[in-house]
């Protein structure tokens, strides 16, 4: 069957899925409805051009107020709440709830009880959602009937949460340390502000060109809540002024002492197998840029591993935290949106494609 997608916000990321599935169309996978509440003629431009992505690969257009995108029409809505899009005249059945505003359990679920929808991705960590899924980490727990509501954490715990998993299962792990360096994120400014970046830490209002910005993310404890077998995970984040290309770093305590050959080997077999498409490796010398548009999860750098003779270790990998948290977002909206549960390990070749 084909998974019908309403997208409710079509900024960085409701554009990025849009690409990706526009340019995959015997995926599985088609958009059916956008809701933003910016006009048609406006999506429509944002779409064809972009200055990370380059041109849009196919034709954009707009007729009779809806978006016209290669030659098929979609349903296009202009509703400021979430729960008065009617989702289900377009067919929906999953809606990837983009628009970093409604991250509360309760709000994003009212695009099922009130707009009709199955089901609903929230492209953010979330409070309260039914489920916390990692793609390849712990989707595995999907329970189609009490899994409403989900939330893939962030990209940048699905960096480190893939690259953790590897080293939990062929190493033991514990005392887990993460740092993530994020690119330039759109909801920070150019100069500085005092209100509109819809968090209370003051610094996250600073001019995003100017300074690298401390943010107290929780993404160790998200990283915890998709493999509680590590336990506490401590962590720090920070926003750089670059425009794309981020960075996830992970440090912790095997259970016997690894040599930096073994670690990344492992990570080598996994990129190659179950990790397939969700884990790239990359052994040539990387800088931030390189990761662009490349739809994995992590870019492991095997250049950054360092091992200890007590049984230290760390990591480190990239990731372009649109471009491959997208290709997520997706993966979870098609195993959501399937009427029938798929089994564990299927979408791993979704992923590769």
């Amino acid at each position: 069957m084909t998974v019908r997608i309403g997208i409710n916000g079509f900024g960085r990321i409701g554009r990025s899925v849009m690409r990706i599935i526009s340019a995959a169309p015997a995926s599985g996978i088609t958009v059916a409805a956008i809701n933003d509440i910016a006009s048609p003629d406006r999506l429509a431009h944002a779409l064809k051009r972009d200055s990370l992505r380059g041109r849009f690969a196919g034709t954009v257009d707009t007729v009779g107020g809806q978006l016209i995108v290669n030659d098929r029409p979609l349903w296009t809505y202009q509703e400021a709440q979430p729960g008065r899009v009617p989702w289900a005249d377009a067919g929906v059945d999953v809606v990837i709830e983009a628009t970093g505003q409604f991250r509360r359990g309760d709000v994003a679920r009212t695009h099922i009880t009130h707009g009709g929808a199955r089901k609903v991705v929230i492209s953010a960590s979330a409070d309260d959602p039914d489920a916390v899924l990692v793609f390849g980490v712990n989707h595995d727990i999907y329970d189609p009937v009490h899994h409403d509501v989900i939330s893939p954490a962030s990209c940048g715990v699905n960096a480190l949460s893939v690259m953790a998993k590897v080293l939990l299962d062929r190493f033991g792990l514990r005392s887990v340390q993460t740092s993530v360096v994020l690119a330039a994120q759109g909801w920070q400014r150019v100069h500085d502000t005092t209100s509109g970046t819809s968090r209370d830490d003051p610094r996250l209002g600073r001019a995003a060109t100017e300074s690298i910005i401390p943010h107290d993310h929780v993404s160790g404890d998200l990283v915890s809540v998709a493999l509680p077998r590590l336990g506490e995970v401590r962590y720090s984040y920070y926003c750089v002024p670059t425009p794309i290309g981020s960075l996830a770093e992970l440090g912790g305590q095997t259970d016997r002492p690894v040599s930096v050959d073994e670690v990344n080997h492992a990570m080598a077999e996994a990129a190659a197998g179950p990790m397939r498409g969700l884990i790239d490796f990359e052994p040539d010398p990387t800088v931030s840029i390189d990761v662009r548009d490349n739809p994995a999860s992590c870019l492991f750098d095997p250049s950054g591993t360092q091992t200890t003779g007590d049984g230290g270790v760390k990591v480190r990998g990239w990731f372009d935290n649109e471009w491959g948290f997208s290709h997520r977002l997706l993966d979870l909206s098609r195993l959501v949106g399937e009427r029938k549960p798929v089994p564990a390990g299927i979408l791993y070749k979704t992923a590769a494609a």
